[in-house]
């Protein structure tokens, strides 16, 4: 029976490919490259060798001869095509003649395997009819099972009809694309790119150890001459053991396996110590990895800094090593060496290390070093006192002087802080906002609701036009209990059209949408004010204002958006039964919908039902946003809910180097620490959460927990 229903599929694919081919190849009165028109008796000539391998007919020796005679003839002639000496007649010429003579070498021998191959071979090379190309080589690995050329062949015709590298794949082509691949790796066992595919194929259909398997064989395999069809595909991705051993590093570092990671990147570090990508990656592993693998990342890091002294992300990753292995002296040393070495040739990356070192000692709670060091780092980029900062110094000195504002206010020096912020005004000048928003930020931070008011009324005073200046406004009003002047100052901008520029969606761990499309749009500005309701907790409001959004929203996808910020408001006002049914909607019209996802099953995870649901529909989401910081701080959390603390601090320490900013997974981390009784780093998780709040209900829930 299964050989009667191979001829049934393969004569169907063929009188589909006779019906069709004269649409999909009009022919061209002068080709630019050569081409040729699929023979009608090509056809004729399967169907009778069909019938001929159905009834297994035995093929009488010289026509068997005279078939391999044809085969030969016929790979002269594609020889021949390769010179570069040929014109375009006769390349033409001879495709027309390797044709011919491969369809007699099939018509003498139908089981000829190999004419059936390099008739595949030939069709895919030099047509589009990729379709009669997987007949021809799916009868050759019928004919014969380990035919290679034949399921190499095939593997690449599906690997491109399976959509892999734009976008969503077809599942059907998918599996026989990976059946396939299996069968070259199966015939030839170090073979790069049978591996090498089969890991992204796997990394699409998010099967890890299927993943991490392939990645060992492909370290594993012969280094090829050329990256292939795999490069073709990824655009020059290389099939080189390198490649290999980052994409297993990143693959390890997902399923928590950081230590074995470790090891990998830090052998790819010292191989090549100027690849970037796994510099990114070690330095991901390296924060949740044990004492004992940091001794060898150190020793991998002293080699590769030894052969790059110049390489200043190198230099950092060894201090910062060290700074986590409690040397921080050792760490100091490292990046001062490093900045004497530089400070006279290239300051810019002097005065980054400085920056570097700033850090460590901040983390270290040694202020007085750090702030020392910060100010070191904008001396050696020539920022100094009554001296105007430059243009091109400007995005430093900023990032250096909110460095400073956080270390003052985590010390709780107060007034330091706010005498960096006047420093700043004087510095950058007075039309830069930076030191007012950095003043409004302290006074909310403190608790000087009307002074923060003030500061921002002032500062729109001299920016009547910016909208970002309004909403902040609209804020403070909201925090000071004002929620109803909030509200008419946003809807001031309704049915208001300006030539503002667009800026992007953000949203919050819970899905709160902060600034959307444009500034002035209307949509934009009913979901700002759905979410000042929620903030006031007025949440009949809320949930009106995210409906007249979905009102005017004139898209599907921005339709969508004012679902999730309606869920939002359902969720705070106590009805989670509306909440999860708006979502549910929402995934039933849009199933990929990460934030849709995330959302779900935050909202589940935080009422402690169905978890593992839960845990399912977050990675779902994580798997459309690998880095997504929201995310990633929800799986974490499923998983403090689950009690598996070591992967929720793994992966809230990975939504933490996202966003440093975020104030809920910092809370989350402490929690994770307190459960595992690492009582002065839950401490300090909390205290980063408490100087990233604003709202009276949080500030004051981390103040408990730090009385406590």
């Amino acid at each position: 029976m299964k050989s009667i229903k191979f001829i049934f599929i393969v004569i169907s694919i063929l009188f589909g490919i006779k019906s069709v081919y004269a649409q999909n190849n009009p022919p061209a009165p002068r080709p630019a490259s050569p081409s040729v028109e699929t023979d009608p008796k090509l056809a004729d000539i399967i169907s009778k060798n069909l019938v001929q391998l159905q009834q297994k007919t035995e093929i009488p020796r010289e026509k068997r001869e005279q078939a391999y005679a044809k085969l030969l003839e016929g790979q002269r002639y594609i020889w021949s095509m390769t010179s570069r000496q040929r014109s375009q007649a006769s390349m033409t010429t001879n495709l027309r003649l390797a044709r011919e003579a491969l369809q007699a070498a099939v018509e003498f021998d139908p089981t000829l395997a190999e004419a059936y191959t390099a008739l595949a071979d030939l069709t895919r090379r030099t047509s589009r009819n990729i379709d009669e190309a997987i007949l021809l080589a799916s009868i050759a690995v019928k004919i014969e099972p380990n035919n290679f050329g034949g399921h190499q062949i095939l593997a690449q015709l599906y690997t491109s009809k399976s959509q892999l590298n734009r976008g969503v794949l077809d599942p059907n082509f998918t599996q026989k694309a990976i059946n396939e691949w299996k069968e070259v790796a199966r015939l030839d066992p170090r073979n790069a790119e049978a591996f090498a595919f089969l890991s992204e194929f796997y990394a699409k259909t998010n099967k890890s150890a299927e993943r991490i398997d392939a990645l060992r064989n492909w370290l594993a395999s012969a280094m090829p001459l050329n990256n292939g069809f795999y490069g073709i595909v990824f655009q020059g991705e290389s099939l080189a053991p390198e490649s290999a051993s980052v994409k297993l590093g990143d693959a390890l570092i997902r399923i928590g396996q950081t230590r074995q990671a470790v090891e990998i990147l830090s052998r790819a570090i010292a191989d090549d110590p100027e690849n970037n990508e796994t510099i990114e990656l070690l330095s991901e592993a390296l924060e949740t990895v044990d004492t004992s693998s940091a001794a060898t990342v150190v020793q991998a890091l002293q080699q590769a800094v030894y052969a790059n002294p110049s390489n200043s992300t190198l230099i950092v990753l060894l201090a910062q090593v060290q700074a986590r292995s409690g040397k921080i002296n050792d760490a100091a040393k490292i990046i001062s060496d490093a900045t004497a070495k530089l400070v006279d040739k290239d300051k810019i990356s002097a005065a980054n290390l400085q920056t570097a070192l700033g850090d460590i000692y901040f983390e270290a709670n040694r202020y007085d070093e750090a702030v020392a060091v910060y100010q070191n780092a904008l001396a050696v980029r020539g920022i100094v006192e009554n001296k105007p900062v430059l243009d091109e110094e400007r995005d430093f000195a900023i990032r250096i002087f909110d460095k400073m504002i956080d270390v003052y206010k985590k010390a709780n020096r107060l007034n330091d802080a706010k005498a960096v912020i006047e420093r700043a005004r004087i510095l950058l000048g007075k039309n830069d906002l930076f030191a007012d928003k950095k003043l409004i930020s302290f006074y909310r931070e403190t608790g000087k609701k009307e002074e923060a008011l003030q500061a921002i009324r002032a500062l729109r005073a001299r920016n009547a036009d910016d909208y970002g200046l309004l909403r902040l406004e609209a804020s403070i009003l909201t925090d000071n209990g004002k929620v109803e002047e909030a509200v008419r100052l946003v809807k001031s901008l309704i049915n208001k059209k300006s030539t503002a520029a667009k800026e992007p969606i953000k949203v919050d761990e819970t899905g709160t949408f902060t600034i959307s499309t444009q500034m002035d749009d209307d949509l934009s500005n009913y979901l700002f004010i759905s979410n000042l309701y929620s903030q006031a907790k007025f949440d009949k409001e809320a949930i009106g204002a995210a409906n007249q959004a979905y009102s005017v929203a004139d898209s599907e996808e921005k339709k969508q958006i004012a679902k999730l910020t309606l869920a939002t408001a359902q969720q705070r006002s106590g009805d989670f039964k509306s909440a999860e049914e708006t979502l549910r909607g929402v995934l039933k019209q849009s199933s990929r919908n990460p934030i849709a996802l995330n959302n779900l099953g935050y909202y589940l995870v935080e009422r402690n039902e169905k978890l593992n649901e839960a845990l399912d529909l977050i990675q779902q989401a994580l798997s459309i946003e690998p880095n997504n910081p929201s995310y990633l701080d929800s799986l974490g959390w499923a998983y403090f809910k689950l009690g598996k603390l070591d992967n929720a601090e793994k992966y809230l320490k990975m939504a933490l180097r996202f966003d440093a900013s975020s104030a809920t997974a910092y809370e989350h981390l402490g929690d994770v620490y307190q459960k595992q009784a690492k009582i002065e780093l839950a401490n300090s998780a909390w205290q980063k959460a408490l100087n990233l709040s604003f709202g009276t209900e949080e500030i004051n829930r981390l103040k408990l927990k730090l009385k406590k």
